[in-house]
């Protein structure tokens, strides 16, 4: 529509070309759901339709009580735009055009309860025309919009005519006529519908007499095909007719059809309901039979197929209908249902909890349809607190049946456990178990083990059906197994064993001591270092390793990240590090140990430690004497000055 009033221009822009409120959710209650005996009241083509609950079929996807309460009564399109409108009982407002595989529907916001839509012009419940306040419109129960304008019809019976085109005399009233139950109309015709079943032609635009059309009609619609514009009329016979626009003949009924009850513009041609409740579409002399959809197939997948305990999984269902279109959407909880709770628990919204270990199959239900998708439930990490007593495994009471799934209540020293519909019971200080009741007696009893209470792994095959327990030398921790899930319990050496395994011969540098020579950072010279840590990086394409020492105060120092030649050379080289303490094997006073630190050499000094201070020397002369062997070492320091060490005996006797 051209409308030209100002007020239409700026309510058309903000409502009729609408602010949508956020897409609904899709209706779990599909179409495919319906029974057999569904019926399409009122559609455009096989796509876009209202079944005779009130539900609306846009696009492949179904909207219904899930979104609104209310039920859609009414569709149409706009045949300049292509969009589609559909409205319900309460006034809401619904426009889509192509949605894809997972767009929806949005709902027009800022509007006031809607009566009618007319191609893109909307009737308020008021009786107002949206966007047209101050044209001079009377209020109106009905309305029926074409290419140049649209007309109304009062309760009273007058028939109102709005031209967009027109810059003057844009309103006028056409006619009275009371009884008139529902009005079609063209760019220069309008067509009167009385409750008598009387159909009136009125000339809009030459305000000629009125002429009756036909009688016996029970319902009318304007259809445009290609370059023709006719009427339609459903008789009260279950014929279907066609006037040709501007004809003057009688009209020309409709062979194909028979048994109708009402028509409706459509994509294409017309949708007729028949009185059987079925229903089609005739177009261009052809009659093509319309029938809700059906799932034809669905296929569930899972946000995530493994997850950790306390993780939530969305499930999406992926549907094809027998119309041939597809959409994927968020299932209801009640089209969901789980093998074992224990493991995924559905939630209200229709997502689903990981509970407790193990591997269990989700299942979408449509009618006789499923489809299936299986999901396993891992630990996030390992547990702590086994250990072996007496050569055999234990495992902790409550951390190892909350990791299943199961619900742990302790009292005193006594322990029920509810895994599903078994109970456990158990007692400290006692190898005697219940089991629904049943006394059980465990390979040993439960006791306290590095602060925990433990119990016999061997019970837990007993307990929960399906579990078993392995014990890992290698890494000193229990495997527990429930169907393709496990769940690792260490001991208090699993982790440095662990270390190990990952470090591979970098593990044997763990707890070393060395001894600071000249790494920078590191600390004091000579100052004692362990290593405490080697980190591992995954850096994309291979490993980092960084070496964190730690010193006698507790103090920690973390060297750069490197590979693992880079580790070994780092701490093999003396001139970083010593494997040994230099203090304790080539001796001397803490006067001593302090000069070499301040590079000073001084008499007393033995070799080692003026090789510590000073470094090699340039050349070394030597030579026998009375009161022992002579060495003198000579250093090139500060350019061409040097300095000379006198050593009787292999101990600093003079410097010169």
């Amino acid at each position: 529509m051209n409308g030209k009033l100002i007020v239409k221009t700026a309510l058309a822009a903000g409502i009729l070309l609408g602010a949508a409120a956020p897409a609904p959710r899709l209706w779990g209650n599909s179409v495919y759901a319906q029974t057999e005996a569904s019926t399409i009241r009122i559609g455009l083509d096989n796509r876009n339709y209202v079944l005779g609950d009130g539900s609306l079929r846009a696009e492949g996807r179904t909207l219904g009580p899930a979104q609104e309460t209310s039920p859609f009564v009414g569709l149409t399109r706009d045949t300049h735009t292509g969009d589609q409108y559909a409205w319900t009982e309460n006034g809401s407002v619904y426009r889509w055009g192509t949605l894809g595989l997972t767009g929806q529907p949005k709902r027009l916001t800022d509007l006031p309860p809607i009566a009618q839509v007319s191609e893109d012009v909307m009737l308020a419940k008021s009786g107002e025309v949206v966007g047209y306040k101050g044209a001079g419109l009377p209020g109106a129960v009905k309305i029926s919009a074409h290419a140049s304008g649209f007309v109304l019809l009062t309760a009273n019976g007058e028939i109102w005519r709005y031209r967009s085109d027109y810059q003057t005399n844009q309103t006028k009233k056409v006619a009275d006529l009371p009884g008139t139950a529902d009005i079609q109309a063209a760019s220069s015709y309008i067509m009167a519908l009385s409750a008598d079943g009387t159909v009136t032609k009125l000339d809009a635009e030459t305000g000629s007499d009125p002429e009756t059309l036909t009688t016996g009609a029970l319902s009318l619609a304007w259809v445009r095909e290609e370059s023709r514009s006719d009427l339609y009329v459903v008789k009260s016979d279950g014929s279907l007719w066609r006037f040709e626009y501007g004809s003057k003949s009688a009209g020309t009924q409709i062979a194909a059809v028979k048994g109708a009850a009402y028509v409706h513009a459509a994509e294409e041609g017309v949708f007729v309901r028949l009185n059987d409740g079925t229903s089609g579409l005739y177009a261009n002399g052809r009659w093509t039979a319309l029938a809700p959809a059906r799932l034809q197939s669905a296929v569930l997948t899972l946000s995530r197929p493994s997850a950790a305990k306390g993780e939530t999984i969305r499930p999406t269902v992926e549907e094809k209908y027998s119309d041939g279109t597809k959409s994927k959407r968020s299932p209801e909880r009640s089209e969901l249902s789980t093998a074992d709770p224990k493991i995924a628990a559905l939630q209200a919204d229709g997502t689903i909890k990981a509970a407790g270990l193990g591997s269990t199959v989700v299942t979408f239900s449509s009618g006789a349809l499923e489809a299936k998708a299986t999901l396993t439930v891992k630990q996030e990490g390992a547990l702590s607190g086994a250990g072996l007593i007496g050569g055999s495994a234990y495992l902790p009471v409550g951390p190892v049946f909350g990791a299943l799934g199961a619900s742990v209540t302790h009292s005193g020293g006594s322990w029920t456990i509810r895994y599903g519909d078994t109970k456990i019971g158990m007692q400290k200080g006692s190898a005697k178990a219940s089991i629904n009741g049943k006394p059980v007696t465990m390979k040993g009893k439960v006791q306290t083990l590095d602060g925990q209470a433990v119990f016999p792994a061997s019970f837990l095959s007993s307990a929960i059906a399906g579990a078993s327990v392995k014990w890992d030398g290698k890494l000193q921790q229990a495997v527990v197994s429930l169907g393709s899930a496990s769940l690792e319990v260490e001991s208090k050496e699993t982790a440095l064993l662990k270390k190990k395994q990952q470090l591979g011969s970098l593990a044997s540098y763990l707890g070393k001591s060395y001894w600071i020579n000249h790494y920078a950072g590191a600390g004091v010279r000579f100052g004692k270092l362990n290593v405490a840590d080697i980190k591992i990086q995954d850096n994309g394409y291979g490993h980092s390793y960084t070496v964190v020492f730690a010193n006698a105060s507790g103090s920690r120092f973390a060297a750069p990240s490197t590979d693992a030649s880079g580790v070994v050379s780092m701490l093999t080289d003396t001139a970083n590090f010593f494997p040994f303490d230099p203090r304790a094997r080539y001796g001397g006073s803490d006067e001593i140990w302090n000069y070499i630190r301040r590079e000073v050499v001084a008499v007393g000094m033995n070799k080692q430690h003026v090789l510590l201070s000073w470094g090699e020397p340039s050349s070394v002369s030597k030579e026998n004497s009375p009161n022992g062997p002579i060495e003198a070492w000579v250093y090139m320091r500060g350019g061409l000055q040097w300095q000379a060490v006198g050593f009787l005996n292999g101990v600093v006797v003079g410097i010169y």
